[in-house]
């Protein structure tokens, strides 16, 4: 097998209010570089390419448009490519979310870079081996509400997925080619609202593995719907916005974890390579009862009047004209590359559906690890269990925000029979 990297930098120039946390503040500096990062592998006839974003998430229509480019300008496959976001909340709005739009001509500039990031790194593949390994990293925690509550809270005994999962893919050299690593965590550590452009921890610890190996790393999110970092306020005992310092220590913490379990990797050559899509549709369930929705409609207040108010009038509307969609449509991929299998999930995916696939794609694909990928190709918004409807919260109660109609209904039914779906192709 061969591979090649590339990289861009996406930064705008500062202005733009942050997207994913609400606030109406402009940012105002650069605290660190946004950066798109990609690799193309090629075996035989084969080729497939993952680039990595730090942005919030894109939508299926940009994903689209980047492997048209692509596919025009080196034949890779659109099927073969994917879109994978870090899922900051401290860059601009690349998402129709939150009552926002992104800054004109960033969107241009992303998919132009993102698709010429590809194209160079498929100009110059080298032989590569491949090695999987796995490490630990302790700052994210679950944020569900315990049980007579309904605020993110800093929940010790939920779930959390604390794994540091490292692609190593070294040259024929036995130098350092690339490292992918995979960690599932909100990338939230410092809020958006302070104005500071960043890609949070996942890019501090991007740079802490370059500085360290002197290859390109390529960071892909996790399950991370209802984890978040542990940063919390000695006051209160709740969450709070990081300080640079407790950013950095995040980051870093992730970051030599990743070179530690990099360093004691084995490789080996492989000629596993292969990709796949298939569209999906997600189902909505029931929408909020009307008297709610002509009560948000008349919210005067200044989240009303910029968002809920807005999106209540439209599903009003919708309903007027003779009821509101019985599904989103949207796509999930599976990619094989090597001893890795990844299935890209298109939204913001809980910890439970994060470990059904990989229990069920267990036997199912030729692979080391399963890595399953949120964020990816398209963001619809929050994906949950059913479970958590029934426990309410933050999560199942966000489709607002995201401008959906409603909320969905037997997603993680879905997208874990799709996954198998995909395998078994």
């Amino acid at each position: 097998m061969k591979s090649g990297v590339a990289m861009a930098d996406i930064t705008p120039e500062p202005g733009p209010v942050l997207q994913g946390h609400w606030s109406t503040n402009p940012s105002h500096s650069v605290l660190y570089p946004l950066e798109v990062r990609a690799i193309v592998f090629e075996e035989g006839a084969v080729r497939t390419a993952i680039a990595t974003l730090d942005v919030i998430g894109v939508t299926k229509e940009t994903t689209d448009r980047i492997r048209k480019r692509v596919e025009a300008a080196c034949g890779i496959p659109g099927d073969h490519v994917m879109v994978a976001c870090s899922h900051t909340h401290s860059a601009p709005a690349t998402l129709p979310a939150l009552g926002m739009e992104p800054p004109e001509g960033w969107m241009e500039s992303i998919e132009r870079e993102t698709a010429a990031s590809i194209v160079r790194a498929a100009s110059d593949l080298k032989p590569v081996r491949m090695g999987l390994g796995c490490g630990s990293a302790h700052f994210n925690i679950c944020r569900r509400p315990l049980p007579g509550t309904s605020g993110m809270m800093l929940n010790f005994g939920g779930i959390v997925d604390r794994r540091a999962r490292v692609l190593l893919v070294e040259a024929e050299d036995g130098t350092p080619h690339a490292v992918l690593f995979h960690y599932s965590c909100h990338t939230t550590t410092k809020s958006g609202s302070e104005g500071s452009i960043s890609p949070d921890y996942a890019g501090i610890g991007r740079r802490v593995i370059e500085d360290a190996m002197g290859c390109k790393a390529l960071f892909l999110a996790g399950c991370f719907g209802n984890i978040r970092p542990a940063v919390i306020n000695p006051e209160t005992g709740g969450f709070k916005s990081a300080t640079k310092a407790e950013l950095d220590a995040c980051g870093e913490e992730l970051g030599r974890e990743v070179v530690r379990v990099a360093g004691s990797l084995k490789t080996r050559r492989s000629s596993q390579l292969n990709a796949r899509r298939t569209d999906v549709r997600i189902t909505f369930g029931e929408h909020d009862p009307v008297e709610d929705l002509r009560e948000k409609a008349a919210d005067e207040s200044t989240r009303g009047r910029l968002l809920t108010g807005p999106w209540a009038s439209g599903v009003l509307e919708m309903i007027d004209s003779g009821g509101i969609p019985d599904s989103r449509a949207t796509e999930m991929q599976l990619m094989a590359v090597g001893p890795l299998t990844c299935v890209t999930i298109p939204g913001e995916p809980v910890q439970e559906i994060g470990h059904a696939i990989e229990k069920r794609l267990r036997g199912l694909v030729d692979a080391d690890d399963i890595w399953p990928v949120g964020y990816a190709n398209d963001e619809i918004g929050y994906l949950c269990t059913d479970r958590h409807y029934e426990e309410g919260g933050y999560e199942p109660n966000a489709y607002p925000y995201y401008g959906e109609p409603a909320r969905f209904q037997g997603e993680e039914q879905t997208i874990v029979q799709t996954a198998e779906s995909l395998a078994k192709a």
